[in-house]
């Protein structure tokens, strides 16, 4: 064979199909790759989509953790008293309100002391002016229990026992005389001594007074429980600090209640508590005075 038969059959392959087989097979092996490679460039483009998330979230969390819990020294600390008053709103039940306010007034007077002691004057009476800010406002939204007069129990007028006259013992008769010799005198008797009597004086009872109250309105915490007549726990059961309001403070869960007002210490409070059943009204109310912020208040039975 001469070189340009070689070269003529050579340049004829280019114009040759190659085997169906092996033709599938590199189609296949072709769009495997294909395939896997999307996947992989898909997989990479969501991780990428999603580290820029992650991070923007951590990032909000991260100073979200530091703004709630950054110290009245802290450049942060004016934003954490705007969320933390934006927060009041959010809770609809007037106890939890009231509960939520106290325990911000709490922790804002603690942070005020902390930096009082650490001898941070500057920052310690900006928290002073917060914690008197939120001061007003649990003022604002707690109800201040009616002031009581005070009874003051005067000492009853005692009888004074009427002097029993003494009988004035009259003279006894003197004796008729008797002839006797010149040189003997007859004896005078002497009148007996009538005592005086005295008027008894009776002693009186000291009085005993309601304590006045003293001291500016402060946020107290009054709890204690209501029965049946059967002395069963008391659901349902409104509990007012006036009893001419139309609102209930609260209700009772399982004869337990909770009710968050202003008063002063030595203040007497009473407590009224209703439910009507149908047609009958139960009614029931307790007192107690004011000692500290928590009283807890006598049981209460319901009674028609």
């Amino acid at each position: 064979m001469n070189d340009e038969r070689l070269t003529g059959l050579l340049g004829s392959l280019r114009y040759e199909r190659m085997d169906r087989v092996a033709d599938d097979r590199i189609r296949a092996r072709l769009e495997h790759a294909w395939t896997a490679r999307q996947r992989e460039r898909g997989l990479s483009w969501r991780v990428r989509r999603l580290v820029p998330l992650l991070a923007t979230l951590a990032l909000f969390v991260g100073l979200g953790a530091a703004t709630m819990n950054a110290g009245g020294d802290s450049a942060l600390y004016g934003a954490r008293v705007a969320v933390e008053d934006a927060l009041v709103v959010l809770r609809s039940d007037p106890q939890e309100r009231a509960d939520y306010l106290l325990a911000l007034l709490d922790q804002r007077q603690a942070e005020a002391a902390r930096l009082e002691s650490a001898g941070n004057a500057a920052a310690a009476g900006r928290v002073r002016a917060i914690e008197q800010r939120t001061l007003d406002l649990v003022r604002a939204i707690l109800p201040e229990a009616p002031d009581l007069e005070p009874e003051i129990v005067a000492p009853e007028p005692s009888e004074s026992p009427s002097p029993t006259p003494s009988a004035t013992p009259s003279p006894s008769p003197s004796p008729s005389p008797v002839p006797t010799p010149a040189t003997t005198r007859p004896a005078t008797p002497r009148p007996a001594a009538t005592a005086t009597p005295r008027p008894a004086t009776a002693t009186p009872k000291p009085a005993t007074a309601t304590p006045v109250p003293t001291g500016t309105l402060m946020a107290v915490k009054f709890s204690g429980k209501v029965r049946n007549p059967d002395l069963t726990p008391a659901d349902n059961v409104c509990v007012r600090l006036d009893p001419n309001s139309a609102t209930c403070l609260t209700k009772t869960v399982q004869g337990a209640y909770s009710v968050t007002a202003s008063a002063r210490m030595n203040q007497t409070v009473t407590i009224y508590f209703t439910r009507l059943d149908g047609t009958i009204l139960y009614k029931a109310y307790v007192s107690a005075v004011v000692k500290s912020a928590t009283v807890t208040m006598p049981d209460a039975k319901l009674a028609k």
